[in-house]
């Protein structure tokens, strides 16, 4: 069965560790998730209120609300260029939509070109049926338009690109878009763009690839309400998708979904209309964080780090002999600090580990005191870089 095809995370060996500890009544600094500590503003919650009143509670059109999906293409649109209307777009988790587009996209035995490290993309692809093919990322996580050239075969169907990064936090400049973009066209592939973390970069500008492709090559734009609005437990996102996957996505939602909550539905439309002031605040809010935390990245011993210009990770690399996995498991141990190893995110992954500044400063400046402890102590040289 291709279930038990997948293996088992790390990430997910982390978290049952981690429950343990807290079980014993010990605290755990974590570190480790990918989510905002803001409440979801309180318009938002007000919003889907006010629908649940008004008797939005029933059965709506898989493919989402009208209203709601020509926002989501105003938004895509304005900041993006992206060339949208309401009817490209698909409501749906934004998770569950990497595995719909998977389904839409891929049959039994293709295969699925993954920059590495990159998101949780590998077990979906299987689940699907099809094989990722990892692709090393270039220097400071660049993409390395030569070696995706050199790993296409003629299994090869998707183009996956994520920008910001999960883990990584870099923002694709435009010059390594428009090379993905031509060699999607080259090969006669569709590129899959996850841009969860559009609304939080810090520095540069994000480069949308169906923006630069105007066409000329299919791309399915996937994004989320979670991190820029911290609206994690909503599960809310969409896709944007040329006419054929989009058909195909919505076919998808019959038959497992349905459609997602219209009280949810309004409250995302409220949210792009009417949360730019909070959006903006959280962004602020995440650079601050950043900084502070890449400042006590800098004097830690054995530790390296390149810049993050979105998101709200930082992933450093370590000079221990150990996996990246023994060095997250000793330093849950030691120091009840849960940071997630690097080689969840694909085989280069392996000797990082992946920070989360989704915390407060003081919460972000204990965990760098604890982790500066265990690197001591386990003989980290300072000075190497």
């Amino acid at each position: 069965m291709l279930v038990d095809e997948i293996g088992e995370s790390p990430i997910l060996s982390l978290i049952d560790r981690i429950f343990e500890i807290r079980q014993r009544g010990e605290p755990v600094l974590g570190l480790h998730i990918g989510e905002p500590d803001f409440d979801t503003p309180k318009g938002i919650q007000e919003a889907a209120a006010r629908a649940m009143a008004e008797g939005k509670t029933h059965y709506v059109s898989a493919q989402g609300l009208p209203d709601l999906r020509s926002a989501i293409a105003a938004r895509a649109s304005s900041r993006h260029r992206i060339p949208a209307t309401a009817d490209d777009v698909v409501v749906l988790p934004a998770k569950f939509a990497i595995y719909a587009t998977l389904l839409a996209t891929v049959s039994a035995g293709d295969e699925v070109i993954l920059p590495d490290p990159t998101y949780l993309f590998e077990q979906p692809i299987r689940l699907a049926g099809a094989r990722p093919v990892y692709v090393p990322l270039g220097r400071e996580f660049s993409l390395d338009p030569a070696a995706i050239d050199a790993a296409i075969t003629p299994r090869s169907r998707l183009l996956i690109l994520v920008s910001p990064g999960n883990p990584t936090g870099r923002v694709l400049r435009r010059s390594e878009v428009k090379a993905a973009v031509e060699i999607a066209r080259e090969h006669g592939l569709t590129i899959v763009s996850d841009e969860t973390y559009e609304g939080l970069i810090y520095e540069g500008t994000h480069v949308a690839p169906a923006a630069v492709a105007d066409g000329s090559v299919p791309v399915v734009t996937i994004g989320s309400f979670s991190k820029s609005f911290s609206m994690t437990g909503w599960r809310a996102g969409y896709a944007i998708a040329p006419p054929e996957v989009r058909r195909r996505l919505v076919k998808v939602m019959e038959h497992t979904l349905t459609c997602i909550p219209p009280f949810i539905q309004a409250a995302c439309r409220w949210a792009l209309e009417n949360a730019s002031a909070e959006e903006a605040a959280f962004r602020e809010q995440f650079r601050e964080r950043r900084d502070h935390l890449l400042a006590r990245l800098d004097d830690l011993p054995g530790m390296s780090c390149v810049r993050p210009e979105g998101a709200f990770y930082a992933f450093p690399r370590f000079e221990l002999p150990y996996s990246s996995v023994e060095f997250c498991a000793r330093l849950l141990e030691e120091e009840h600090v849960a940071l997630v190893p690097g080689v969840s995110f694909g085989p280069h992954g392996e000797h990082h580990v992946r920070i989360s500044y989704s915390s407060p400063v003081a919460v972000l400046e204990d965990g760098m005191r604890r982790l500066e402890s265990f690197l001591e102590r386990h003989g980290a040289a300072r000075g190497a870089r």
